[in-house]
């Protein structure tokens, strides 16, 4: 019996049972949970909730551990410093997570304990244990906390990324002391609408190479409509970004670092759809749900050179400016560039005719989205997304005419919706583009008038 006593002490103060029990010190951490692969993630529309997503790297997936005393730990956000937090005072099971402002409450204050395999539970003072829901696997369920039962789905993965910053740097538009303030004429991103995108590097804008119609890169400021995007609501915080001129969305079909960014027709795939996160000081990061980011090569600064998708790490050739613009808004500056025969040159601003009332009339089949152009007497119909008929017919009773023009949708047979996207204006050549959007699975024929 003695014996059996001295080995269990000497076991005990072992190297070997010291890894066993693990050691989670201060320090900056990924906290992935065992049971769906997905890690901690605040989520950024609120920058309040705590939710699961699949591992990009951002700074809204990292986490501070700081001593709390009596071996517990705050866990604070690296995004916001705002520390983990149940949302109910008193916490009951179910309770959602969330950050607050960091107080001596039994809430906040988290016992991070293994469990074997390098897993551990992570239970508060409260007596509760973090957890993402039962059966729930998707990007951004909610997590949440409940009794203590050790089932993986209350087991996670700590992943060390280094100490605890000095200071961490607000991302909710508040400025960081001494931080000089946004640059004038840039709106920051703002949800759906139009925008110019400026890279940070190189002070170009995201721009779509008019020679192949699908590449995308950079070039300085011209106003055109190749260098407009369109950011439409994707669902869960994403966003599809079409490019004005062509219709058609930024896709990072590519999962390598170095893979090339092209304009698609709409899929509604994951490689179409972008988080735009706030960088601070009216910077964004644009990042795809792979985890991947908009990134320009090594900083380049000539025209023509194609952007690219890289791993995140949040230097100036991963950050972009965004200006929200409308229709009527010119955007100025920078050199003009030359067509290269593809339509009037950039800086020509056509004269306006006087004004005439009338209307066209469009039928046709659509099949999940068309685009149509309307300009002068003619109709330029593009399908955007779905099977492409292109067999709309359309009559006039007298040409649009070339100047800014307010027009409005009559309906006569339409099973969706029909959407005036841009009215006619001297920045897009005084061409009025309406979407068409089907939502059933099968094809349908619609009719409209376009009055002005």
């Amino acid at each position: 019996m003695r014996r059996l006593a001295i080995l269990l002490l000497v076991l005990a103060f072992s190297p070997l049972a010291a890894r066993a029990q693990g050691t989670i010190t201060q320090g900056r951490y990924v906290i992935e949970i065992v049971a769906t692969g997905k890690v901690l993630d605040l989520r950024t529309e609120d920058k309040r909730s705590v939710q699961q997503w699949a591992n990009g790297g951002g700074r809204n997936q990292q986490w501070d551990l700081e001593d709390a005393g009596g071996g517990f730990f705050y866990i604070r956000s690296a995004e916001n410093g705002k520390a983990l937090d149940s949302a109910d005072a008193r916490a009951r099971d179910g309770s959602a997570l969330i950050v607050a402002d960091k107080r001596d409450s039994d809430n906040q204050k988290w016992k991070i304990a293994e469990n074997g395999n390098g897993q551990y539970t992570i239970v508060s003072r409260a007596g509760k244990s973090l957890e993402s829901p039962a059966g729930k696997r998707e990007d951004g369920a909610r997590l949440q906390v409940w009794g203590p039962h050790g089932l993986e789905n209350q087991r996670f993965r700590l992943t060390r990324l280094g100490d605890v910053e000095a200071r961490v740097r607000p991302r909710d538009g508040s400025a960081t002391p001494g931080a000089a303030p946004p640059p004038a004429g840039f709106t920051g991103f703002r949800g759906q609408g139009r925008y110019n995108i400026q890279s940070v590097a190189s002070g170009h804008y995201l721009d779509l190479r008019r020679e192949d119609n699908q590449t995308l890169q950079q070039w300085s400021g011209s106003g055109a409509k190749n260098q407009m995007w369109e950011a439409e609501d994707a669902g869960k915080g994403y966003f599809f970004l079409r490019n004005v001129e062509n219709g058609r969305y930024l896709d990072a079909a590519g999962t390598r670092d170095g893979s090339p960014i092209y304009t698609r027709d709409r899929t509604g795939r994951d490689s179409q759809r972008w988080r735009i996160v706030d960088a601070g000081q009216a910077e964004s990061l644009i990042v795809a749900r792979n985890g991947k980011v908009i990134d320009l090569t090594n900083s380049e600064r000539r025209e023509g050179q194609a952007l690219q998708i890289w791993g995140e790490h949040r230097r100036e050739n991963q950050r972009f400016r965004f200006n929200q613009i409308d229709a009527s808004e010119r955007f100025v500056g920078g050199r003009t560039r030359e067509s290269r025969g593809v339509g009037p040159s950039r800086d020509a601003i056509p004269s306006q005719e006087p004004y005439s009332s009338g209307k066209v009339t469009w039928r046709g089949r659509v099949d999940t989205e068309v685009v149509l152009e309307i300009r002068g007497a003619s109709v330029t119909e593009k399908s955007a997304a779905g099977r492409a008929f292109n067999n709309g017919k359309y009559t006039f009773t007298s040409p649009m005419p070339a100047r800014e023009l307010d027009v409005r949708v009559q309906n006569r047979k339409v099973r969706g919706s029909v959407v005036v996207v841009e009215k006619p204006s001297p920045a897009n050549n005084f061409t009025a583009v309406i979407r068409i959007t089907d939502p059933q699975r099968d094809a349908a024929d619609y009719e409209f008038e376009l009055i002005w």
